[in-house]
């Protein structure tokens, strides 16, 4: 048996695809169980040699090839589908117990993927774990007739629904899973695709002692990871000016390993730490030995998050901040308010009626963690000795290979 971890989207220590990476193909390469990861082809060097990659896939799960306005979207589809399809016809030697886990899909590498598998004759066929880690494109609803799915206007609903009723049939459920790490964003798959969409653990573990931090003074409220619109990163420095200015007993710790794409932000940011020095700005990109110094230095870790995109998207920080025993302030009706209730509330869930968090709101949520600190960091603790038992590297691979020997014969 192989472990095939695929990544187009693998190519540096930016957002959460190489952590994804170790956390996997470590545990495997921990069992003895032969394991090839295939990467973006231009990964960094240090990446490559850590993670024992190959450079592999020529388009990147985040580029766009085509950005013509009215019809980029479909060209752009069927390049990358094409290319990927002429990507993997190059792996050779795979068959049927031989497993590939497709980490952070999009339209056009799972048609590729699935164009190059449904090539292959099914009793020689691998199994195909295909794990949907971006935005669905899809919201629900209230309506009259009960909670529906509404179309954002993304083409990637479109895109996948045409994947699912073009290519597969239902005998392709004993090769093929779809899933994701969350249980509401498999059940907007599930509905969108009409096709089964299972939940994993998360592969995310504890990478600092997970120390109680009940009691800690002054507490250094954290913005951590690769920043972005999305992720409410235009209100960062709004807010952490007026936390500086409401709260004396704090420190406020901002990380950015994207700054050169978000330059009035930094700029705003380094002017107020210019004033005050509580304000710590880190602009490095994370690896492993950084990315676990800024959790222990962060005592409550904030995502200010847009609630459209991460009803139906997991967030990696938060799952590593509970985790590490480290208390949250996320938005409401998201993946990350409902971890939070899975693990005894180990944070604030701020309830904003809009779509895109807003300052007041998110403000609120902080003032509310930071006056029941204590509190939460004691259920943070608590939560962090749960996580092992439920999630992390090794549920996580175990849940991979069960869907893999339960195949029929």
């Amino acid at each position: 048996m192989n472990v095939i971890f695929a990544d187009p989207a693998l190519m540096s220590n930016l957002g959460h695809n190489a952590n994804s990476c170790r956390h996997i193909v470590n545990e495997a390469r921990l069992r003895h169980i032969p394991t090839a990861v295939l990467a973006y082809f231009e990964v960094e060097s240090e990446l490559c040699t850590e993670l024992m990659a190959n450079p592999w896939f020529r388009c990147n799960t985040y580029a766009v090839y085509d950005e013509d306005p009215l019809c980029g979207w479909l060209s752009n589809f069927d390049f990358v589908a094409d290319r990927t399809f002429e990507d993997l016809s190059r792996l050779h030697g795979l068959g049927r117990d031989d497993l590939i886990f497709f980490n952070t899909a999009a339209p056009g590498q799972l048609m590729g993927m699935l164009r190059w598998l449904k090539s292959i004759p099914v009793e020689q066929r691998p199994t195909l774990i295909v794990e949907f880690g971006l935005f669905a494109g899809m919201q629900p609803v209230q309506t009259e007739l009960g909670t529906q799915l509404a179309h954002s206007g993304d083409p990637r609903p479109v895109l996948l629904r045409y994947i699912v009723k073009k290519l597969l049939t239902p005998e392709d459920r004993d090769w093929l899973f779809f899933a994701t790490f969350d249980p509401q964003s498999s059940a907007i798959y599930e509905t969108m695709l009409n096709f089964p969409v299972r939940t994993l653990p998360l592969s995310n573990r504890a990478v600092t002692d997970c120390r109680d931090r009940t009691g800690t003074r002054p507490i250094t409220i954290a913005f951590l990871g690769h920043q972005r619109e999305s992720k409410g990163y235009d209100m960062v420095p709004e807010l952490v000016g007026r936390l500086l200015s409401l709260l004396p007993d704090i420190r406020v710790l901002v990380h950015n390993g994207d700054p050169e794409s978000c330059l009035p932000q930094q700029n705003a940011l380094k002017a107020i730490a210019v004033g005050d020095p509580r304000l710590i700005l880190d602009e490095r990109t994370a690896d492993p030995a950084l990315w676990s110094q800024l959790l222990e230095q962060s005592d409550l870790v904030v995502c200010p998050y847009w609630r459209d995109v991460f009803v139906s998207t997991y967030s990696a920080l938060a799952s590593e901040a509970i985790a590490n025993a480290i208390p949250l302030v996320v938005p409401s009706r998201t993946t990350m308010a409902n971890l939070l209730q899975q693990f005894g509330s180990p944070g604030i869930v701020y309830d904003d009626p809009l779509p895109r968090s807003g300052v007041e709101f998110v403000l609120q949520g902080i003032m509310t963690a930071v006056y029941h600190f204590d509190t939460l960091a004691t259920r943070a603790k608590v939560a962090s000795q749960m996580w092992d038992a439920l999630n992390g590297p090794a549920p996580l691979l175990n849940t991979l290979l069960s869907w893999h020997t339960g195949r029929p014969q």
